[in-house]
C-alpha cells in the first residue's frame, strides 16, 4: 500500500537523503461479462466495492442483485458477470470530468429524467455536522502518512457507516456506494462525507443513490450546486473546524 523511497530533502539547512512514504498506485481493469470496460488508476484494495459502485454510478446495474458473480485478483483484474447482458457504448455520450484519474460520466444522467427530487425528512444539527467532520478528517492514517489520498464516508444517525479512501475522490465515493449496495444499507438515510471538492459527477452519484445530505471539507462547483438545488439535496462545503457553508438545502440543517 505504501512504498518507502529514498528522496533528497531540501530545507533551510541544505539538502540530505531521507526515506519518504509514497502511496502505491495500481491500474485496475474492469472486465464485464468477458469484455474490458475500462481501466482505473486506484489504490490496490477494495476492488469489488469500487467495481460495484462504479457500475451503479454508470447506470450499468440498478442494484447489487444484478450481479451474478464478481471476483478480483490481487493484481487488479476485476471480473464481473451480470444476470442480464450489459449494453453500453464506451464512447457514446461520455465526457471527461473534473475528477482526478480521468473520471468520466455518462451524459444521459444530466437529463431531467435522471434528476429526481430527493424525499427525506432528515435533519442534522450544527454540532452533529461539526462532530462528524472532525472525526472524518482524522480517520485516514494513509493520508496522515503520505498526503496522497482522498476519503469518503457514508454515515447514519446511529453512528454506523463505511469509510473508504483512494487516489481519486470519485473512486473513494464509488467504494462507499459499492459497500452500501453490497450490504443493502438504508442509503437514503445516510449522509455522505467527502474530503475533496464536489464536482458534477460526485453530485450525480450522490443524487442517484438518493442520499439527501453531502458534506465536503472543500468547495463545490457551480454545476454541482445546480444539481443539488434541482434534486433538493443539502450540499455543505468548506466544513472545517467549527464552520461550514451551506450551498443548497439549508432546511435540513438546524442551528
Amino acid at each position: 500500500m505504501i512504498d518507502n523511497l529514498t528522496i533528497i530533502r531540501y530545507d533551510a539547512e541544505g539538502k540530505r537523503p531521507m526515506e519518504d512514504p509514497v502511496i502505491r498506485e495500481l491500474r485496475a481493469n474492469l472486465v464485464i461479462n468477458g469484455e474490458l470496460y475500462l481501466s482505473m488508476m486506484c489504490l490496490p484494495q477494495n476492488f469489488e466495492e469500487l467495481a460495484v459502485g462504479f457500475m451503479f454510478s454508470e447506470g450499468l446495474i440498478k442494484s447489487y442483485a444484478d450481479i451474478k458473480n464478481i471476483d478480483a485478483t490481487c493484481t487488479g483484474n476485476i471480473f464481473v458477470f451480470t444476470h442480464q447482458p450489459v449494453v453500453y457504448n464506451k464512447t457514446e455520450n461520455r465526457v471527461l470530468v473534473s475528477g482526478c484519474a480521468n473520471g468520466s460520466v455518462n451524459l444521459a444522467f444530466l437529463n431531467e429524467a435522471n434528476l429526481q427530487p430527493l424525499a427525506s425528512n432528515l435533519v442534522y444539527g450544527y454540532d452533529e455536522i461539526v462532530d462528524m467532520m472532525s472525526k472524518f478528517s482524522k480517520q485516514s492514517p494513509i493520508f496522515t502518512e503520505t498526503g496522497a489520498v482522498h476519503s469518503a464516508a457514508l454515515l447514519f444517525k446511529n453512528g454506523k457507516g463505511h469509510f473508504f479512501e483512494d487516489i481519486g475522490r470519485h473512486n473513494a465515493v464509488d467504494k462507499v456506494v459499492g459497500a452500501a449496495l453490497m450490504q443493502q444499507l438504508p442509503i437514503k438515510e445516510g449522509v455522505l462525507l467527502v474530503s475533496g471538492r464536489v464536482s458534477s459527477e460526485i453530485a450525480l452519484k450522490t443524487s442517484r443513490l438518493g442520499i439527501p445530505v453531502m458534506v465536503s471539507q472543500s468547495a463545490p462547483t457551480s454545476m454541482s450546486v445546480a444539481i443539488a438545488e434541482k434534486v433538493g439535496m443539502t450540499l455543505v462545503g468548506f466544513a472545517r473546524g467549527r464552520r461550514f457553508n451551506v450551498y443548497s438545502g439549508d432546511s435540513r440543517i438546524s442551528s
